[in-house]
């Protein structure tokens, strides 16, 4: 590598990547609403616990929290967290499809106990302020594939809808109208032909782009398979699943759980850790410059330079915002760093350490 080259572009890059994020005000986090067969006390502390416990994952991302033992008492005495409750009477689709009164119980959780709670126990709080996610999907039944939207899957998008509510994840569809059927086709999403998808998201302008498919077929179930943008940063999976419902409640859970790691962290408590991440088959100017992008719009990281360049590894100063074990967990996600090796921790003095992660530059063919 040429340090020269390099010193010229850290100058025309700035050494230091700031981070920033859009976001849509989401109402309502506290707030569970359930269906009840009757107003007993018994059935109501029942529901309490089902609610509470759907109202941790909502307001942390994922059900991480209820996994600890320190959780166990709160789900059991949750009726200490809930500020007030109602019953409601509402019209409800019935298993047989034919819509009739049901009653709901609708509980308001006291949110500075829920969020103490979270806090106390080192778990993140998402607050209100969370991306919109755009969702280009097809539907793929038997070979019968259309483009979810509001006109074509009316009840797809019903049930993509109540699993974002229920998370607190903000989406929205393509309409699909003249102009968006003029950019993209149903084959561009099964292709991945990214330069037409990007301009119909261009349209819409989210902060979070889902492209995917949901494959069903006749004895062998269903299956997604999905990609996250954000940020310059890119996460794929697939899922498989005797049930439809199961594939898209997959989809927005882990969908949310990708997003709280990388949005709850602002909420949470900010440790002001920095550490040193040594990145290895950096081979040019590309290399470098993306993953100092990278790493720069991950939002656990409050700044990052480079301290060292040597052969094929650079070396980056990283202050965090939350601690190393966040960041690890973020960039498994990605598709941009490999962990080489497990963290080293140096004495520098009697009272301070210093982290060092090694990572390997995943080459996708970057150029100079």
């Amino acid at each position: 590598m040429n340090d020269r080259i390099f010193s010229l572009l850290l100058i025309c890059l700035g050494l230091i990547v700031n981070t920033g994020a859009q976001a849509v005000i989401v109402e309502d986090l506290y707030t569970i609403e359930l269906p009840v067969a009757d107003q007993t006390t018994s059935l109501r502390l029942e529901v309490f616990s089902e609610a509470f416990r759907q109202v941790i994952i909502k307001v942390s991302g994922s059900d991480d929290a209820l996994r600890s033992p320190a959780f166990e008492r709160p789900v059991e005495k949750s009726a200490r967290y809930v500020k007030q409750f109602r019953y409601v009477v509402r019209m409800d689709d019935g298993v047989d499809g034919f819509a009739s009164d049901r009653l709901f119980l609708k509980i308001d959780f006291d949110q500075q106990s829920v969020e103490n709670l979270l806090r106390d126990n080192n778990f993140p709080i998402w607050g209100r302020e969370r991306p919109g996610s755009l969702l280009i999907i097809s539907y793929d039944v038997n070979e019968t594939i259309r483009l979810v939207s509001g006109d074509t899957t009316p009840r797809m998008i019903d049930l993509l809808d109540k699993a974002a509510l229920r998370l607190g994840v903000p989406v929205l569809f393509p309409l699909m109208d003249l102009e968006d059927i003029a950019l993209l086709n149903i084959s561009d999403i099964v292709s991945r032909q990214y330069d037409n998808i990007a301009t119909l998201a261009d349209r819409y302008s989210p902060d979070v782009l889902v492209i995917g498919q949901i494959v069903g077929r006749s004895g062998q179930g269903w299956s997604g398979d999905w990609e996250v943008q954000f940020t310059d940063q890119v996460f794929k999976w697939e899922y498989r699943n005797a049930s439809k419902q199961a594939v898209v409640d997959q989809v927005i859970e882990h969908l949310a759980r990708i997003l709280a790691l990388e949005y709850a962290l602002d909420d949470h408590r900010r440790s002001g850790q920095s550490l040193l991440m040594s990145v290895s088959s950096m081979n040019n100017i590309g290399s470098l410059v993306s993953v100092q992008r990278y790493l720069g719009a991950l939002n656990v990281v409050d700044t990052v330079r480079v301290t060292l360049i040597s052969d094929d590894v650079v070396t980056y100063e990283l202050k965090l915002r939350n601690d190393a074990e966040a960041l690890q967990r973020l960039i498994e996600l990605g598709e941009v760093l490999e962990q080489e090796e497990l963290p080293q921790v140096y004495a520098q003095s009697d009272s301070q350490t210093q982290t060092v992660l090694s990572y390997s530059y995943i080459d996708r063919g970057t150029s100079n």
